[in-house]
């Protein structure tokens, strides 16, 4: 009974230090942003109609953002300056295949053409500050995204 009781407390502090982390370094990215300093945020890009996802980071830097790709991968598709969020759904199809289960898709249009961002959701509000039109409202949990 004792190892039991054991392996129990060992599973609930895992469980507790994992939360403890994963909060902790949303709140620092909230707190890089608020103070006006670089912030990039690790995402994927594809165009519309396009199966290859490619790595990168959308960085937002006072007053500005950016797209950044890798060093590795110096072609591929970029995000136009344009760009502003059309629709927020998860993974659909085969992007489920090639995408991890938590992300969010971001379809954005732009006057180049269509593109998505697979984004991670607890960094979507940070993105959508930047590329959402006027009077859009992020999708709360569970409720608008299907």
């Amino acid at each position: 009974m004792g190892s039991v009781q054991l392996l129990v407390v060992g599973v609930l502090f895992g469980a507790w230090a994992a939360a403890s982390f994963l909060n902790g370094r949303q709140g620092r990215l909230s707190a890089r942003l608020v103070d006006g300093r670089r912030v990039a945020i690790p995402c994927r890009i594809s165009r519309a109609g396009s199966d290859r996802w490619v790595r990168g980071s959308f960085v937002i830097a006072p007053g500005t953002w950016s797209w950044e790709r890798p060093s590795s991968c110096p072609e591929g598709p970029v995000l136009p300056s344009d760009a502003r969020i059309v629709r927020i759904r998860k993974a659909e199809g085969r992007e489920r295949n090639r995408l991890h289960h938590r992300v969010l898709v971001v379809e954005c249009a732009s006057a180049d053409g269509d593109v998505r961002l697979a984004v991670v959701p607890g960094q979507l509000e940070h993105l959508v500050m930047k590329l959402a039109p006027a009077g859009y409202e992020v999708p709360g949990p569970g409720a608008g995204v299907p």
